[in-house]
């Protein structure tokens, strides 16, 4: 309620837009919905830059108080915001940022300097030569950025499905589940969410 209540305050227009699971957002040129910041108030999103003809980027997975700017689009890509979870996002215009408060401004640093944080870990997983190495370094991003601890497991708070995992892993279902099958502490349970079942004894078969 912190930014809903700030941004009354400071008779700043927004809008907040609720999405189930699997729903998503399109941010594109098309839409001329460009210059705009993006608030996770509740849930978590991933968010994928999209080029046609099937080149799709991963780029960054993202929960509640994150950010996400958008000053530039053009024709050649658009954005897409995919939920986790029931998700809210609240969207305020660019220009209007100069009309908020100052401890607004510090929110929003603080929201930026996650996001920033979350942006340079998924970089750094996209990035790995080999694709096993990725695949393991963006789950565990998931785990550790989502993971609710139990003891020696992490559990995730929600269902992901083997596709949502493939597209942000940036591979297939059928390589996806070679790899967590050669990770003896990785395992989906019967409720389709995911576990570590001992984080102190990660090892790959």
């Amino acid at each position: 309620m912190k930014w809903i209540n700030s941004l009354n305050n400071s008779k700043v227009p927004y809008y907040i837009y609720k999405l189930n699971k699997n729903d998503s957002i399109i941010i594109s040129y098309e839409y001329k919905n460009h210059n705009q910041l993006l608030i996770v108030l509740h849930g978590s999103v991933y968010i994928l830059k999209n080029f046609g003809k099937k080149q799709v980027i991963p780029i960054v997975i993202l929960n509640k108080n994150s950010i996400f700017s958008i000053s530039y689009l053009n024709n050649q890509f658009y954005y897409q915001f995919i939920a986790l979870e029931k998700t809210y996002i609240l969207i305020i215009k660019n220009y209007n940022i100069k009309q908020l408060d100052g401890q607004l401004m510090l929110n929003i640093i603080q929201s930026y300097q996650k996001t920033l944080s979350a942006y340079e870990i998924m970089n750094e997983a996209i990035n790995q030569k080999y694709t096993k190495n990725k695949v393991i370094q963006i789950i565990l991003l998931i785990f550790f950025q989502f993971g609710i601890i139990n003891k020696k497991q992490i559990q995730l708070p929600f269902k992901i499905s083997q596709k949502d995992l493939a597209i942000m892993t940036g591979t297939n279902k059928a390589t996806l589940n070679k790899i967590i099958k050669e990770v003896s502490s990785i395992e989906y349970t019967k409720k389709k969410s995911m576990q570590i079942n001992n984080i102190f004894n990660f090892t790959q078969q």
